[in-house]
């Protein structure tokens, strides 16, 4: 990676760690968004979905528990081993434990990123689900903080649409509910 792109960071190890802290903090924000959004599931709507072939809102939930620790163990790792337990775990996963079950997978990804070395975040090859190679750093992102990403998004959407209507930008983005604005004088 470029120099520039790291901006004040004085050498390559320094800036490896800055980037995998980084991402590591990006990771944590979506989990942290995501219970913020489970908070907000109206009584009944676990076993919403869009549609016959589509996810339920359970199962949705359930699958968010795994979805960034499962590829950026793989991507570490070079084997998806752990993918069939995790996910089998995740199946026991229901509204009243989903926030402990989300904390686990933080806990997880934490003690990941912390037996990464600066210099194998940049530099370590790692295979993509469908055989691309990259860098171990651009792995995490692709595989681990964009599927956080993607599957909060499709988490805030099905809430929303199961009688949610007034959720808006804050609680996607941000994970907060939007301040009242000021009454007119």
């Amino acid at each position: 990676m470029h120099r520039a792109f790291y901006g004040c960071c004085n050498n390559e190890r320094e800036s490896g760690k800055v980037m995998k802290d980084e991402l590591l903090k990006s990771m944590l924000d979506e989990i942290r968004i995501i219970k913020f959004l489970a908070t907000k599931i109206p009584p009944g709507a676990l076993r919403y979905r869009p549609s016959a072939a589509q996810r339920s809102m359970l199962d949705l939930m359930q699958y968010l528990t795994v979805c960034a620790i499962v590829p950026s163990m793989q991507a570490v790792t070079g084997s998806w081993e752990h993918a069939e337990e995790m996910e089998k775990a995740a199946d026991a996963v229901n509204q009243l434990n989903f926030d402990r079950s989300m904390d686990n997978q933080a806990k997880a990804l934490k003690e990941l990123f912390n037996d990464i070395s600066s210099h194998d975040f940049a530099h370590k090859e790692a295979t993509m689900p469908w055989g691309t190679k990259c860098k171990l750093g651009q792995g995490l992102m692709d595989m681990g903080l964009k599927a956080l990403v993607a599957y909060r998004m499709q988490f805030f959407l099905y809430v929303k649409a199961s009688g949610r209507p007034d959720l808006g930008p804050a609680q996607c983005w941000v994970g907060v509910d939007p301040q009242p604005k000021p009454a007119k004088a």
